[in-house]
């Protein structure tokens, strides 16, 4: 869990490539539709490539160590659908209504991930570098499709809400989806024969 000894903390550096070039994706991502469906296929690209870069990770350990969701590099894949649909789904319903910012998905998003990272191990390790891991690779993957759609996003009638509400709602969004995900994972496990 160390940063610098993997390559899925590299999708910080995704993040901060997006924000250096924002206008430009602003109006890539404007021209591709600037709708719902293309903050979901946005999101899904970021969870995605998180994923890979964990397989990739994972590929030089013994499949009982590995740190996936199916030791089997393409089933981890076929089940990835399962667990980050709701997250992506559940925070592009959130920005669209409320007055999220791109830095507020990736705080809240990236610490609440730090509590829930392989059913609290992450957060029970008391290790501030897994927690900072943890932090920069979910936060980011959760916040490049906001970022991305960000002109699109100040344009529409968003609420304002205050940060403890912005705090709480995300906490609900977070929670929310990791059952979500649970259930879709049970689902997509059946389906595909993988217990």
């Amino acid at each position: 869990m160390v940063p610098w000894l993997g390559t899925t903390w590299l999708i910080f550096t995704v993040l901060g490539t997006v924000h250096k070039f924002r206008e430009r994706i602003w109006a890539l991502y404007e021209r591709h539709g600037g709708n719902f469906k293309t903050y979901l296929l946005v999101g899904m690209v970021s969870a995605y490539l998180v994923e890979v870069l964990a397989v990739i990770d994972n590929l030089t350990l013994p499949p009982e160590e590995r740190i996936l969701l199916n030791p089997d590099p393409l089933a981890d894949l076929y089940l990835a659908f399962a667990y980050y649909l709701p997250f992506v789904l559940y925070w592009g319903l959130a920005v669209r209504e409320y007055d999220y910012s791109w830095k507020d998905v990736f705080w809240i998003g990236g610490a609440t991930r730090i509590l829930m990272e392989q059913t609290g191990a992450v957060f029970l390790s008391f290790n501030p570098v897994a927690w900072l891991y943890v932090l920069l690779v979910y936060g980011s993957y959760k916040a490049i499709p906001v970022l991305a759609a960000g002109d699109c996003l100040r344009k529409r009638r968003r609420k304002q809400i205050g940060t403890g509400k912005k705090l709480a709602l995300g906490a609900l969004i977070e929670a929310l989806a990791f059952v979500s995900a649970g259930g879709l994972l049970w689902i997509f496990r059946r389906i595909g024969g993988l217990g």
